[in-house]
């Protein structure tokens, strides 16, 4: 058996204070995270320049794009909430080959995705309800994606990989490197320069596509010689069947939980759509804001699965379970904090993206509203990172479930009817208060105690603070 090595970017989140181990790891993946969406946002303030109707496209695409991804992210955040586990336990061997599992299940996933969904967009995009002038550019942007998937996507898993064993800063460098890319060869594709011409949305997509491509290329020359700790031969991408059940446990719900989300999008999308372009476009800009305040969510849902793998594998239950709440309540704080200051100057943010008086009066109801409750959505996202340590990934798509078609979707219907567009606001806030407290209550009393007596794990670091 190989042992993992941890070198000067990799944390072992088993020993020492929790809330330093939490720190390593989430401010790389945050920073990661947060050069991701400066892109986007960047991306929706030369797409401003088009016009509102290629910001309105692409907000209807990515909810479509969200529902393709589901399967791929259900996959790599599996697999990597595996690789967590193995490192935890020091089986190096192991974490290659689900690696090389989660790789050839990628290509292989995404390539018959891309055969089915390809010449079927451009009719899903109208059956949402799209208008005319944004459904073209709509279904060019998905495509275009869609055609790159099978192997851009492997970019994604590889640094998911990587933060599974514990390294989060070699992430962090690669996603920044692609992002500033990207920055810089958006306005280029998007509005031309010199003797290219300007593609609009097209550009956008293309950005993205040839940015991801190039990385590509180098994790496949690092995988090959074990760069990063994680060494990728022909023998591990041979199928394991024992590795490949214990994956599709635990990632068939992560993506079963996707699909959900990007349909609700999608739903959602459907729903906006029906008051105008305008509003449309404000979701559009309102949802690009909203990701800022939210990101660092995700980095902590993601430092989570890594820390609490790794000490699930190695047997500290307490500590894993300390590591959980210490996060959710450091995520309550923050993302409440952010969301009021964005809901104090909602014009001012929305106006950087898109000054149409009518995008801007709906775009400031989105974020008063919505706004003040990214802390609980934040404290979902950390319970769910939890969940899929403890692979325990089919009660949070029960969550996801509920809050989705059960609260969000239909009380978004409900309340539209009667308050307009804001009833769809106020849906948003009382799904993400349900699944906070749904989650928190279950993980609490649920799965910590049940776990430790499956288990039959009586090894319990003693307290020691944060």
């Amino acid at each position: 058996m190989t042992d993992i090595k941890l070198g000067a970017d990799r944390v072992d989140g088993t020993r020492g204070p929790i809330l330093r181990a939490l720190l390593r790891l989430a401010w790389p993946i945050m920073t990661g995270n947060m050069a991701m969406v400066l892109h986007q946002v960047v991306n929706t303030l030369w797409l401003g320049r088009v016009g509102s109707d290629a910001v309105a496209a692409v907000a209807v695409a990515f909810p479509v794009m969200m529902f393709m991804w589901a399967m791929g992210d259900g996959i790599v955040l599996g697999g990597s909430a595996l690789v967590a586990r193995c490192t935890g336990s020091g089986e190096g061997d192991k974490v290659n080959l689900i690696a090389g599992q989660i790789f050839i299940s990628l290509v292989l996933f995404y390539g018959a995705v891309a055969v089915i969904a390809v010449p079927l967009m451009h009719r899903l995009i109208v059956l949402l309800g799209t208008p005319a002038e944004i459904a073209a550019d709509a279904t060019i942007f998905i495509r275009i994606l869609l055609l790159g998937m099978p192997i851009t996507e492997l970019f994604f898993a590889y640094t998911f990989i990587l933060q599974g064993t514990g390294d989060t800063v070699t992430p962090m460098k690669m996603w920044s490197a692609a992002m500033l890319t990207n920055m810089l060869l958006d306005p280029v594709l998007i509005l031309g320069f010199a003797f290219i011409p300007g593609l609009g949305v097209a550009g956008s997509a293309i950005s993205v596509v040839a940015c991801r491509l190039i990385w590509v290329i180098m994790v496949i020359s690092y995988v090959r010689r074990g760069t990063h700790g994680v060494q990728i031969g022909r023998e591990h991408l041979w199928p394991d069947l024992g590795i490949l059940r214990r994956m599709c446990k635990v990632s068939l719900p992560i993506a079963g939980e996707k699909m959900l989300v990007g349909a609700e999008q999608i739903a959602l999308v459907s729903i906006v759509a029906g008051f105008g372009g305008p509003v449309l476009a404000a979701y559009g800009v309102g949802q690009r804001i909203l990701s800022l305040a939210i990101m660092p969510s995700f980095a902590a849902g993601t430092a989570v699965t890594a820390l609490v793998g790794q000490n699930l594998g190695a047997g500290k239950i307490d500590r894993g379970e300390r590591s959980t709440w210490l996060t959710a309540g450091l995520m309550l704080g923050l993302l409440t904090g952010l969301g009021l200051a964005m809901a104090a100057f909602p014009g001012f943010l929305i106006a950087l993206f898109n000054n149409e008086a009518e995008v801007v009066a709906n775009g400031i109801s989105l974020l008063r509203i919505v706004g003040p409750s990214m802390g609980l959505l934040g404290c979902f996202y950390v319970f769910g990172g939890a969940y899929r340590a403890l692979e325990r990934t089919l009660p949070f798509f029960g969550w996801v479930l509920v809050s989705s078609w059960v609260v969000r979707v239909p009380l978004a219907l409900y309340l539209s009817a009667s308050m307009g567009v804001t009833g769809i606001w106020v849906a948003m806030v009382v799904a993400n208060a349900f699944g906070c407290v749904a989650a928190g209550i279950h993980q609490k009393f649920r799965c910590w105690g049940p776990l430790k007596n499956f288990l039959g794990v009586t090894v319990v670091e003693p307290a020691s603070g944060p």
